[in-house]
């Protein structure tokens, strides 16, 4: 994070989904470990570098508005408190503009602590990086250094000229450290870089005769600039983390590169951030991965509240996420996923979702039109064809891979999957509203507006809400994983168990501001989401709550929900197409920009 800034660009917007307020109701905050819930301190925290020694944790962080570097420490990752309040913490020369201290980065060089960080040098008149050394991880840190450690006002490269140099991070690989640091504010004109240089020993310095090598630029929209590097190895390959865009709005985001060594070279996989504002989270960046004591990551970062956003109101509180790592799939690129941004109490105990870059989705418009994305399989559709009756859902056949569409009056289409039978030309009391698949894909059940169920193939018939007399409409159903139930949701958000399918509870005496849509399933039958026309999600059972868009302006209303296949995270869909990602999901492609011939009405996942 640069304090001092120059050439910044106005907003570019992460093109992440936003996250909402919603109430979400989920049994996983009784997961063993406890429970954490951001932000994890209301204070001013922002560039955190969070360590674990003899068992605690310790935060260093920006003082924000007040300048000066402050320190946390927590037992948990839950409780924090101040061990140092900003200007106690660290002693200064005369050179450095006081006040002006950021970005802190703490490594232990056998047993003396080292302290890195960014100031401003009076005499230079210029931003540059620093150092301070400690006897104990909590000080204090006493900086000795006659001028910085590091400070090029230019510094040529391909006739580019990069001015300053911010935001140190040491990397260890194999007992050798390297210092990596960002120089140059961004804009399109002085694009800014990320780069590594060996450092001594003992880290006090940069190695004899060593170069700087460039690791990435800012290429991509939504960096109006990038910086504080966070390199970590792991899966298989260095992961080097920053944030990009404007840290004082919601333009601020981290995205990641996969590197073949400290020295590089790197390759950012993806042209989107993996951790963008959401919902009451605005702006979160300023990145740190690390391992907690049981051995999982999380990313620590810094982000304001949606309301509060700006100095001197605001602040950019600590918080924290589960971070996530996968090789990549058939020799592709390692993959990193944050399962967040979170504002509800969520399980410090957490498995990772997959995260697994061949995320496959389908949707079906109501005239039978059929878009998949991220290699989901195309084997046709009722586009274009003349239909008796609306199509109102979709469901993956997963024996072959086929799909089948159907229709309001129950006739069901499939497209390399085989029709196992349909409500063609029978008489229905009310409306098909939803359709769900068999876990082998031998069959299916259609569920009609009144609650009565059909069942067909080796789907079993378990019972219906058909005979009941109901306070609103039927609007979908899920499966559970070994096909031996299933669940029927109300508009009201009321659900109606059958078979081995559990009730975890629901909506239905709740009010709500727009009525449930629909509802998917975690994969192992423990929970639930449902979903409402603005988005709102609910969460039951397992099910966590990863976002929402019950916050936002939607172009259109929510008309369905999937899950990622893993119980990591989740799609909604828009009725214009529009996809939004949350979790372990990945965003592949939506028909937001483009012009329908009819509204979507489902999604599934392939």
């Amino acid at each position: 994070m640069a304090l001092v800034s120059a050439n910044l660009l106005g907003l570019l917007g992460a093109a992440l989904p936003a996250a909402a307020a919603s109430p979400a109701s989920s049994s996983a905050s009784a997961s063993v470990g406890g429970v954490y819930q951001n932000p994890v301190t209301p204070d001013d925290a922002p560039d955190p570098d969070v360590i674990s020694v003899g068992g605690q944790y310790y935060a260093f962080t920006t003082g924000g508005v007040n300048g000066h570097i402050q320190e946390f420490s927590s037992p948990d990752l839950v409780h924090w408190t101040a061990v140092a309040a900003p200007g106690a913490l660290v002693s200064e020369p005369g050179w450095v503009n006081p006040g002006l201290e950021w970005a802190p980065t703490v490594t232990d060089f056998n047993g003396t602590w080292l302290m890195l960080y960014a100031t401003f040098d009076e005499w230079l008149d210029a931003e540059c990086v620093t150092e301070a050394t400690a006897p104990a991880v909590t000080g204090p840190y006493v900086n000795n250094a006659s001028g910085p450690l590091l400070c090029q006002p230019l510094l040529g490269a391909s006739g580019i000229v990069y001015g300053g140099d911010i935001d140190p991070d040491v990397f260890v690989d194999n007992g050798s450290p390297y210092l990596l640091w960002k120089a140059n504010p961004g804009g399109f004109q002085n694009r800014a870089v990320i780069w590594s240089e060996p450092l001594a020993a003992d880290g006090e310095s940069l190695a004899p005769g060593s170069q700087a090598t460039p690791l990435i630029e800012q290429d991509q929209s939504w960096e109006s600039t990038i910086e504080n590097p966070d390199m970590v190895e792991t899966a298989g390959a260095f992961f080097l983390f920053y944030s990009g865009g404007n840290w004082w709005d919601s333009s601020y985001a981290v995205g990641y590169a996969v590197c073949a060594g400290p020295n590089g070279p790197c390759g950012k996989p993806s042209t989107r951030p993996i951790l963008a504002s959401a919902g009451p989270v605005v702006g979160p960046g300023g990145e740190w991965a690390f391992l907690d004591n049981a051995g999982q990551w999380w990313m620590a970062y810094g982000a304001w509240t949606s309301g509060s956003v700006g100095y001197p109101t605001g602040a950019r509180s600590l918080r924290i996420d589960p971070l996530c790592f996968a090789t990549g799939a058939e020799g592709g690129p390692a993959t990193a996923v944050v399962v967040g941004p979170t504002a509800s109490p969520q399980p410090l105990a957490q498995s990772c979702p997959s995260t697994d870059p061949n995320s496959q989705y389908q949707m079906v418009a109501s005239d039978g039109g059929l878009f998949a994305y991220g290699g989901a399989a195309f084997f046709g559709s009722m586009g274009g064809r003349v239909l008796s009756a609306p199509v109102v859902g979709l469901a993956v056949d997963a024996g072959t891979g086929g799909y089948w569409e159907v229709g309001a009056d129950g006739r069901v289409y499939g497209f390399n999957a085989p029709t196992d039978g349909d409500l063609d030309g029978d008489r229905l009391r009310g409306p098909i509203v939803g359709i769900a698949a068999t876990p082998d894909g031998g069959g299916y059940w259609l569920v009609a507006v009144d609650g009565g169920v059909f069942a067909y193939g080796d789907a079993p018939y378990f019972g219906s809400a058909g005979s009941l007399l109901l306070r609103s409409p039927i609007v979908g159903m899920a499966a559970t994983p070994d096909g031996g139930g299933y669940w029927l949701v109300a508009a009201d958000g009321g659900v109606f168990a059958y078979g081995d399918a559990p009730y975890f509870g629901s909506m239905g005496s709740t009010p709500l501001n727009r009525p449930i849509v629909g509802m998917a399933a975690m994969p192992d039958g423990g929970g639930y989401w449902l979903v409402a026309a603005d988005g709102g999600i609910f969460a039951y059972g397992d099910a966590p709550f990863r976002g929402s868009t019950g916050g936002l302006t939607l172009n259109q209303p929510i008309v369905g929900m999937a899950d990622d296949g893993d119980g990591g995270g989740y799609w909604l869909v828009a009725a214009d197409g529009g996809v939004f990602a949350y979790g372990s999901a990945r965003f592949e492609g939506s028909t937001g920009s483009l012009t329908l011939n009819q509204p979507i009405v489902g999604i599934a996942v392939s």
